[in-house]
């Protein structure tokens, strides 16, 4: 039987349990394909060479069945483009061949897909929009940068709003996966290992996190340079300088502009909570107007909505643009 019915590679995403998976798949458009994996041995095959790459004779042991039997659906599978030939072995004289699965899995279309725009234009919601140059093939990049708790900085500052960060990332994952490395990092550390010409997300004013200090002047909206206590000003003169007022803004990276910083900072660490309020409840709202443009940002104030002493909601009160 010709099988080659399913050499079409491409890449399924899906959501389970609120996080986004990719998976690298072949297609198939015709009923070869539900004949070819009509037998639970192939299906066994191709989880087993999944796992890793194996030999025939490894196949046949693993899964308690001739080798034999194991040739004849391998033989298949190869034809059909699902398994591949990645080394060979001379036994006897006669060529072993280890194989492996050449995809995650199959996908049968039952009817011919709808073209599409570029996975550029898909839409997405307006918070995975705002992060998107921190996307990269479903996957972080960047760096989530929180204020050191040490006293540090030229004000010897302590920060207090590092766990924020955590927060955020349950939102994150909400359509996109983490890196498998360590992304949260200290400001101090970034520093001192010149890291910072990347993607970064920073936590905190300026008088605790010296990122966000280097990036202040580049904001739509800044905290006060004679005073970062003093609030947040902007060029036409309005100050904002609320115990829970703070800005949310994204703007190129000053030190690599082909990237991009999203600064989260309040006056108070109670404001950087505002902050964090503001892109994980209320996204569509604060994210309103947003387009893609570099430079960005939104003041917000937080509030205790339901009165248990703890910020729940927050108002905008200036939009840049």
């Amino acid at each position: 039987m010709n099988c080659r019915c399913m050499n079409m590679d491409a890449e399924l995403t899906y959501r389970k349990d609120g996080r986004l998976y990719s998976a690298k798949v072949k297609l198939a458009s015709d009923q070869r394909a539900f004949r070819l994996l009509s037998s639970p041995l192939a299906m066994e095959i191709l989880r087993a060479a999944g796992e890793r790459q194996l030999y025939a004779r490894e196949l046949a042991k693993t899964l308690r069945v001739s080798e034999q039997t194991v040739y004849y659906h391998v033989k298949r599978l190869i034809r059909a483009s699902l398994l591949e030939v990645v080394g060979t072995n001379a036994i006897r004289g006669a060529v072993a061949k280890k194989v492996a699965c050449t995809s995650d899995g199959l996908v049968i279309l039952y009817k011919a897909p709808a073209v599409t725009e570029s996975p550029g234009d898909l839409r997405l919601s307006p918070l995975a929009s705002f992060f998107r140059e921190f996307i990269s093939d479903h996957t972080f990049n960047g760096y989530l940068v929180v204020g050191s708790p040490e006293p540090h900085g030229p004000f010897r500052a302590a920060a207090r709003d590092g766990h924020y960060a955590a927060q955020l990332s349950f939102a994150l994952g909400s359509f996109v996966m983490a890196t498998h490395d360590f992304c949260v990092r200290l400001d101090t550390d970034v520093k001192a290992e010149k890291a910072y010409e990347s993607n970064m997300i920073l936590f905190g004013g300026p008088a605790t996190n010296v990122l966000t200090a280097d990036v202040n002047k580049h904001l739509p909206v800044r905290f006060d340079e004679t005073n970062y206590w003093a609030g947040l000003m902007d060029d036409v003169g309005r100050r904002f300088n609320g115990e829970t007022d703070a800005v949310v803004a994204k703007v190129p990276n000053p030190f690599s502009p082909s990237h991009s910083v999203v600064v989260l900072a309040g006056i108070r660490h109670v404001g950087t909570k505002s902050a964090i309020v503001a892109l994980t409840k209320q996204h569509d709202e604060v994210l309103a107007g947003y387009s893609g443009q570099r430079s960005f940002a939104r003041v917000v104030k937080g509030y205790d909505q339901d009165g248990d002493g703890k910020v729940d909601r927050v108002d905008v009160l200036a939009r840049y643009p």
